[in-house]
C-alpha cells in the first residue's frame, strides 16, 4: 500500500539512530566542544578550566536525566533518544561559538564573541522547540519550556569557564546595556520557531480535522512504543460501521473429542493497517482465541481490503468476542476432491463441503495484491446461482504485486464459477484431516513470518493427499511459492494471512518483509515437509460444521490512511519551506547582530 510506504520512508530515521553507547559519544563530544571553545577564549588558568568542564559534563548529563523523568510516560523518550535529540542542537551551539571566535580573533572585540555564544543558546533552543514541541508535548507551551531547560544549564557554567564566577551578574548587566538591542535579536529566533510549530500544527488533510502535530504524536506513540490508544481515539472518531463475515469450518471425530477439533477460519477482515493499530496482528489473535477455545486452527486471507481494517484494539476485542456466537449454517461428514481451474493469469482451486463451497483464489506465479470487494460478491452470487447454500473465498495473496486489473478480476470470475459448477456435481465422500503446525512444533521461522506461524490442513479424499498451507505473512516473494510448491507433493496452495506485523516498519522499498524475503526455499520447503509429516500422524475420519459470524464492526478505511498520508505530506512540505524560510530570517538575525556589535 502506496500510504504504509511513506510512512515507512519518512519516518525510517527513527530506525537508524546510533547505538546508546555511539549516540552517549557524540553527544558528550558535541556538548563538550561548547565549554572547549569558550576554553580557549577564556584566560583562566588551567585548573579551573578543567573544573569547568568537568561540571558543564555533569549539567549535561543531569539535564538528559531530568528530561527523561519529565518525559517519563513517553517510553519512546529513551536515554538514548534524548542523547541524539541534543546532537543537532548542541552541534549548533558549538559552530556558532567557534564563528564567534573567528571573527574575535579578527576585529579583537569581545561583543563579538558574546553574541555568537547567545546566538548559539538560542538556536540550541528553537532546535529543541521544534523537537519536543512536535513530538512529545500537546501543547506547544509547554514543550517550549521544557526545550530551555538542558541549553540554559549548560550556558549557566560558561561564565565560571571564563571568569571564575559562576553567576557573573554585573558583567552580564554591563554587556546587556551596552549591546542591548543585538543581544535582544536572539530572543527573536525562538519567536520564530514557535510560530513556525503553531503554523504547522494548524495543516491537516481533508478527513482528520485535527491537528496533524497531534496525531503524529499519536501515530509515534503507537509505532515506536507500541502504545495505540491516542491514535485509535482519532481513528475511532472517523471510522464508519460496516458489515463483516467471517466464517468458519470446524472439524471433529464422531465422538468430538476436544483435544481433536481443528478448524479453518477465513475472516473478511483486512489486517492493517500496520502493528499495533487496529486489526493489523488480527490472524494471531485469532488464532490464540481458537487455541483457548480448544481449537487447532488455520487463519487464511478472506477477500477484503483496506476499507476492512478494524479501527482500533477496542473493536478488535469486540469482534473476537462475537466471536463466541458464531451461528451454525451447514454440517456434515462428505466433500468432493479439490478441482482446479486457470484462465490467464487467474487461478481457482476448490472443494465443496456439503452445500457450502471454499475456493482458494490466486494470481500466482504473477503479482498480485487485495482482490476487490466486487469479486466476493460476484463468485457469492454465482454459488448461491449454481446451488450452493454459501461459499467460503480465500484470498491466496501470495505472490507480491499490484492490484488485480479488471481484466484479471474477470478472469477469477470465470474461473470460479467454473470451478463451483464442477464441484456442486461431483461426488462427495468421507474424508479424513490432519493438521499440523510449527507453533505447536517448536520449528523456528524468521522475521519474514509473524507470530502465527506457518500450519497445514492436509486431507485424505479417495485415497488421495490434499494439503492446503497457510503462513503468517505478508504477501510472497515473486516466484517463492512456485519454488517451494515444486519441491513438494500433494499441496493444493500456499497461502498467507496478510498481516500487518511489520507492516511501515522494514526498510525497503515495500516497507514490509513479504514471505521469502528473508526464508529460503530451502528453509520453507523443509518446514513444510515436516508439518506434512505431523499432520499425516494426527490424520482422522472427521465431519465438518460451517459456522459463520455476521456483524457491524468500526472500520478504518484506506480513504482516512491515505488521508493521514497526505496530511503528513502537506506538513512535510510546509516545514520544507518554513524550514527554508526560517533558516533564511535567522541568518539574517545574526548577521543584523554582528552588525550592530561592530
Amino acid at each position: 500500500m502506496e500510504s504504509t510506504f511513506k510512512l515507512q520512508r519518512k519516518f525510517r530515521l527513527l530506525f537508524t539512530l546510533p547505538s546508546f553507547f555511539v549516540s552517549l559519544v557524540i553527544a558528550s563530544a558535541t556538548s563538550l566542544s561548547i565549554i572547549l571553545i569558550q576554553g580557549i577564549f577564556s584566560n583562566a588558568i588551567m585548573s579551573q578550566r578543567y573544573e569547568a568542564t568537568a561540571i558543564f559534563f555533569a549539567a549535561f548529563l543531569f539535564s538528559i536525566i531530568l528530561e527523561r523523568l519529565i518525559l517519563l510516560r513517553h517510553s519512546f523518550a529513551s536515554v538514548r533518544r534524548l542523547l541524539a535529540m541534543s546532537i543537532v542542537p548542541n552541534t549548533s551551539w558549538a559552530i556558532l561559538s567557534a564563528f564567534g571566535l573567528y571573527q574575535y580573533s579578527i576585529s579583537q572585540e569581545q561583543q563579538v564573541f558574546y553574541l555568537m555564544v547567545v546566538m548559539g543558546l538560542s538556536t540550541a533552543i528553537s532546535i529543541r522547540i521544534i523537537i519536543l514541541g512536535s513530538v512529545f508535548f500537546k501543547r506547544i507551551s509547554v514543550g517550549t519550556l521544557v526545550s530551555f531547560i538542558q541549553p540554559m544549564l549548560l550556558f549557566a557554567i560558561i561564565p565560571f569557564a571564563q571568569t571564575g564566577v559562576l553567576f557573573p551578574i554585573e558583567q552580564f548587566s554591563l554587556l546587556l546595556a551596552e549591546e542591548a538591542l543585538a543581544f535582544s535579536l536572539t530572543m527573536v529566533i525562538p519567536i520564530i520557531c514557535v510560530g513556525y510549530l503553531i503554523l504547522l500544527s494548524k495543516t491537516g488533510g481533508r478527513i482528520i480535522k485535527n491537528s496533524p502535530l497531534i496525531i503524529f504524536q499519536g501515530f509515534l506513540q503507537a509505532w515506536v512504543a507500541e502504545r495505540p490508544k491516542v491514535i485509535e481515539e482519532l481513528i475511532e472518531t472517523f471510522s464508519l460501521e460496516k458489515e463483516i463475515v467471517t466464517s468458519v469450518i470446524e472439524f471433529s471425530d464422531e465422538k468430538d473429542t476436544p483435544t481433536k477439533r481443528r478448524a479453518i477460519i477465513v475472516p473478511e477482515v483486512h489486517p492493517g493497517p500496520f502493528y499495533p493499530i487496529g486489526s493489523s496482528n488480527l490472524p494471531f489473535e485469532l488464532w490464540k482465541w481458537s487455541d483457548s477455545n480448544n481449537l487447532k486452527s488455520l487463519v487464511f486471507h478472506g477477500i477484503s481490503g483496506h476499507e476492512h481494517n478494524l479501527a482500533s484494539k477496542a473493536v478488535v476485542d469486540t469482534y473476537l468476542t462475537e466471536m463466541n456466537n458464531l451461528q451454525l449454517v451447514s454440517d456434515g461428514s462428505t466433500c468432493t476432491e479439490p478441482k482446479s481451474r486457470s484462465i490467464g493469469r487467474a487461478t481457482v482451486s476448490g472443494l465443496a463441503f456439503g452445500d457450502y463451497a471454499m475456493l482458494i483464489l490466486t494470481l500466482a506465479p504473477y503479482g498480485m495484491e487485495d482482490f476487490p470487494i466486487f469479486v466476493r460478491e460476484e463468485i457469492n452470487k454465482a454459488a448461491k446461482s449454481i446451488g450452493f447454500n454459501g461459499s467460503i473465498l480465500i484470498d491466496a495473496h501470495n505472490s507480491i504485486g499490484v492490484t488485480p486489473v479488471r481484466e484479471d478480476c474477470e478472469d477469477i470470475i470465470q474461473a470460479a464459477k467454473d470451478i463451483l459448477r464442477k464441484i456442486r456435481f461431483n461426488t462427495q465422500m468421507p474424508f479424513k484431516m490432519g493438521y499440523s503446525h510449527s507453533n505447536r512444533l517448536g520449528i523456528k521461522l524468521k522475521e519474514d513470518v509473524g507470530p502465527a506461524g506457518i500450519g497445514m490442513v492436509l486431507f485424505e479424499i479417495n485415497n488421495k493427499m490434499h494439503g492446503i498451507v497457510s503462513v503468517d505473512a505478508n504477501n510472497v516473494a515473486l516466484g517463492f511459492r512456485d519454488e517451494v510448491l515444486s519441491k513438494i507433493d500433494d499441496v493444493i496452495d500456499i497461502c498467507t494471512t496478510d498481516t500487518h506485523f511489520n507492516a511501515a516498519k522494514v526498510m525497503n522499498s515495500i516497507g514490509y518483509t513479504p514471505f521469502g524475503g528473508e526464508s529460503s526455499v530451502k528453509e520453507i520447503s523443509k518446514v513444510i515437509k515436516t508439518l506434512r509429516i505431523a499432520a499425516e500422524k494426527s490424520m482422522i475420519k472427521s465431519n465438518f460444521v460451517v459456522k459463520r459470524n455476521k456483524n457491524s464492526y468500526k472500520v478504518f478505511g484506506s480513504a482516512l490512511l491515505d488521508d493521514y498520508s497526505v496530511g503528513l505530506d502537506r506538513l512535510f512540505n510546509i516545514a520544507k519551506i518554513g524550514g527554508v524560510s526560517t533558516f533564511l530570517i535567522i541568518l539574517a538575525v545574526y548577521a543584523l547582530g554582528i552588525t550592530l556589535v561592530k
